[in-house]
């Protein structure tokens, strides 16, 4: 293949790893966000187990059970969004690997491609 040929085509397989990482991106900071509101959530049943030991009141009215329906609602929801996230970011970083793959696989050929054009050169300056 020509050098310009595989210039293009270096061109070309990073364009492709840069779509792949931007649909990437997206995707991790969903699961961060996700996963800090699983943290959140995690702090407010701390800080009502806590408070709930000190209000009688809590447990008498019934607050306690819908509470702990709420959170127990919230945190399936939250788990299955961040399973449904976590399966699209397994599918996205393949695509990312493989088009990294590529674009590592066109600079070793340039770069060999460069090494042979300067042992080339070398030795028609020696022959002469």
């Amino acid at each position: 293949m020509k050098h310009t040929g595989l210039i293009d085509l270096e061109k070309v397989t990073e364009a492709a790893f840069q779509k792949e990482y931007n649909t990437l991106r997206p995707l991790l900071e969903a699961e961060a966000r996700v996963q800090q509101q699983l943290l959140r959530l995690d702090a407010q049943v701390k800080q009502t187990h806590q408070d709930s030991t000190s209000a009688e009141g809590y447990r008498v009215t019934g607050t306690d059970v819908l509470w702990n329906g709420w959170e127990a609602s919230t945190r399936r929801q939250l788990n299955m969004e961040l399973a449904r996230l976590r399966a699209q970011k397994l599918s996205a970083m393949q695509a990312l690997r493989t088009a990294f793959g590529r674009k590592q696989a066109v600079r070793n050929l340039l770069v060999a491609r460069k090494e042979s054009l300067k042992r080339a050169q070398n030795r028609k300056m020696h022959t002469y």
